[in-house]
């Protein structure tokens, strides 16, 4: 690996991607590139709390430390409702669509509280029952496997502390999270921009 066009290609970042990178894609990184990072940041003047997010995104965590993580999302509003009465969790949703030799699936993770998660559920539910069928041989077969996966994800969004759907996603977005964790506003945004 070149050091000097590593450096060179994070010194022409604008600020905005320097901190899209290092808050969400510095997973992996060599110990080399990740100083590197940390110098731009600090050379610019940013936030100082961007090299934690850095450095979050390059360490092994135990269930404890995400559970830590997941208590700062679960404790802000529903990002669909507004709500602030229930601790939040998370869901898989699973929507079949099919139109004769087409058929389109699509997973999304949500976070939200438990009643707009079932909510969400339900809906994506609906939409397969509806839309799903039509496609042969596919529609039926992703039908089955989003209704049960919508089934399955519904079951655990009145759990009592984080599901594993809410760590996985906590694990997934730590840099940023790391990051943000002082500032309600942004730790909101994150959740609210899925």
């Amino acid at each position: 690996m070149d050091i000097e066009f590593v450096r060179e290609n994070y010194q022409r970042m604008p600020d905005a991607e320097l901190v899209r990178v290092a808050t969400e894609d510095s997973a992996g990184l060599t110990p080399e590139a990740q100083e590197i990072v940390k110098e731009e940041i600090q050379k610019r003047g940013l936030n100082k709390a961007i090299i934690s997010g850095v450095e979050a995104q390059n360490k092994s965590y135990t269930t404890k430390e995400i559970d830590h993580y997941c208590e700062l999302v679960r404790t802000l509003d529903c990002p669909m409702c507004g709500s602030a009465e229930s601790p939040l969790n998370a869901t898989i949703t699973s929507e079949v669509m099919s139109f004769i030799i087409l058929t389109q699936r699509t997973n999304k993770v949500k976070v939200a509280c438990p009643g707009c998660l079932d909510k969400a559920n339900n809906r994506a539910l609906t939409k397969t029952a509806v839309l799903g069928w039509w496609g042969v041989p596919w529609g039926i077969i992703r039908s089955v496997q989003a209704i049960t996966r919508n089934i399955s994800s519904k079951r655990t969004n009145r759990a009592e502390g984080p599901n594993d759907t809410l760590r996985s996603y906590v694990l997934s977005r730590i840099g940023r999270l790391e990051t943000y964790k002082g500032s309600t506003e942004k730790l909101q945004e994150i959740i609210s921009s899925e």
